[in-house]
Order: C-alpha cells, then structure tokens, then sequence
C-alpha cells in the first residue's frame, strides 16, 4: 500500500513540476509584457508599425534560418567524436523543430531534440544531451565576446552619457569609489574560499563545484577536438546571421536605420543575454532589453515599444512556422528512409 501512495505522490509531483515549468514562465513572459506596455497606446504603436519597411523585416528572416542551419553542421562536428555521424538533415529539422517546442515549454526543445534524433540515429539520448551542453556552452562564450565588444566600442559613448547625466549616475559613481565596495568583494571572495574549502561535503557546495567541474570539463573537450578551428568558425558564423537577423530590421523603421551598427551591437548583445531566461521564446525579457537599448540611443519610448512589438511578433512566428515545418520534415523523411 505504502509503495502504490509513493508512486501516486511521484506521479503527482512530477505533474507539477511540469506544470511549473509551463506556467510560471509563461506568467512570468506576460507579467513582464504588462509592466512594459500598461501605458501603451496600441494605436499609435499600430500607425509606427504599418509604416515600416516590411520587406527588409521579411529579409532579415532569411539570417535566422541560416544561424540555425549552420548550428546543425556545428551540432554534426559535436558528436562525431563520440563515434556516431548522424545525418545532418536530420540535425538540422531537429534543431528547426526545437525552436518552435521552447515556445510551448521554455528549454524543452533540447531534450525534444536530444530524444528526436537518439531515436533515429541511435545515438545514447544521454551522450546527445551532453553534446547540446557543449553547444550552450560555445554560446555562452559568444555571448560573452559579443557582450564585451560591443561595450569596448562604445565605451566612449557611455562615457559621454553618464557625464550629462551625471546625477542620474551619481548614486552608481559613489558606489565605485566607495572603500566598503572593495572591501565587501575581498570579503565574498574570502567567504567564498572558506566555504569550498571546509565545506566540501555540503550539499550546495558539491552541486556548484559539480556545475563549474562540468563546465570546465566541456571546454576542455572542446579544446581536444581535432575540428576546433571548423567548430569555432562555425560558431562565429553561427552568431554572425543571428546578429544580422536583428541589425536588419533597424533599416525597416525610420527611427532606428540612423542609429549605426554600435548601436545595433548593444541592442543585440542585451538582448541575446535576457534569452538565459526562461520565458517563452524570451517574452517580455526580450522586449525590455531592446527597449531600453533603443531608448539609450534616444529613440522616443513609444516608437522603441513598437520596434519590439512588431520585430519579436514577426520572428517568433517566423521560429514556429520554420519549426513546424522542421518536425513535419523530419517525420516524413524518415519514415521514407524505414
């Protein structure tokens, strides 16, 4: 009796969690869509939105399919080494369809993937998840050089802003020279080796220690790989479509073709780091980043809310048509090949 009430208890805990992981980041997509468009005159962000060049906005599509063709050749170079060479056509409708899955479930289209292409390749569905580690991994680190190098090129820029608006920066200013701030960050950085190196055995501990062992682990087998310069090409490539996907549509709105490709690069750069968090395809989050972005460049806070608006709308059923089609795509083909 005890074992049919822990298998229900299971069952039910696990029906929540997926619940969970459905519900809350929708709410949490459209809570933040709320906050950022509660004030909105949807009329006015219509009359921007029929004016803009939607023929650029409908070529700059091409780059995102293309970003995502070419991770599939990147995901190929990934799992050769563990002895498997699956088609790459098969990879490439997986990746496709995974797309439209993280729309429905947030990250749930890497394990959709994972499970599509073990099935038909006959590749360990665990060996496959370890691969698309790897992959956030190397994009992770784009981001990270994207990030960096669209501030060192506008740094000048920022300088400038914070100096006419210096008593918007003032508190931040302060904070910076302040002697408690160092001292609280020698301090983290001492409490942060006492506890890794007297708290081995805490539970928290050894989660983290595993997550940076396994990161560290990751790069060093990227780093052995025979294909490392196609792998890395691959990956600038990769990064380069995806930014073209989003500078293109500046030069659909006359309010943003002037704005130059700094710009463009801060915008992107933000708004590629909000899609680490798990909303529906980046609801809300993204919109936020590109918002303020634009705002920063002094494009007026309406016609910024309306880029967003018509850009994300356009790309996410751009990502779901592209996506369905990639899993009826890859349904159909192999049931041929059987």
């Amino acid at each position: 009796m005890n074992t049919v009430s822990q298998e229900q208890s299971s069952k039910k805990s696990s029906l929540l969690n997926k619940l969970l992981k459905i519900v809350l980041p929708l709410f949490l997509g459209v809570f933040v869509l709320y906050l950022l468009f509660r004030k909105t005159d949807f009329h006015e962000l219509w009359s921007i939105l029929k004016d803009a060049n939607w023929a650029i906005l409908a070529f700059s599509l091409l780059f995102g399919l293309l970003g995502n063709t070419i991770r599939g050749y990147r995901w190929s170079l990934l799992i050769e080494p563990l002895g498997y060479k699956p088609k790459v056509s098969n990879l490439i409708f997986s990746i496709y369809g995974s797309y439209a899955v993280n729309f429905a479930i947030p990250r749930g289209g890497e394990i959709w993937r994972c499970a599509m292409v073990s099935k038909e390749e006959k590749v360990p569905f665990v060996r496959l998840v370890g691969t698309v580690v790897l992959d956030r991994v190397l994009d992770t680190i784009m981001v990270l050089l994207i990030t960096l190098f669209a501030f060192f090129i506008n740094m000048q820029f920022f300088i400038h802003y914070a100096e006419a608006n210096e008593q918007t920066f003032a508190p931040l200013l302060n904070l910076l020279s302040s002697p408690f701030l160092y001292a609280a960050i020698v301090g983290a950085v001492l409490a942060t080796f006492v506890v890794f190196r007297f708290f081995k055995d805490n539970f928290i501990v050894k989660k983290v220690r595993g997550i940076i062992d396994g990161f560290w682990k990751d790069l060093k087998a990227i780093w052995r790989m025979k294909q490392k310069l196609r792998l890395i090409a691959y990956s600038f490539m990769i990064w380069g479509c995806y930014f073209l996907y989003f500078y293109i549509t500046f030069y659909a709105f006359d309010f943003t073709d002037n704005l130059g490709i700094t710009a463009g690069l801060i915008a992107f750069a933000l708004s590629s780091i909000t899609m680490a968090i798990p909303t529906n395809g980046g609801m809300g989050v993204w919109h936020a980043a590109v918002i303020a972005s634009l705002v920063l460049y002094s494009v007026p806070e309406t016609q910024a809310e309306a880029f967003a608006f018509g850009v994300f709308a356009m790309q996410s059923l751009w990502l779901i048509v592209c996506g369905l089609f990639g899993i009826a795509a890859f349904a159909i083909k192999n049931r041929h090949t059987k």
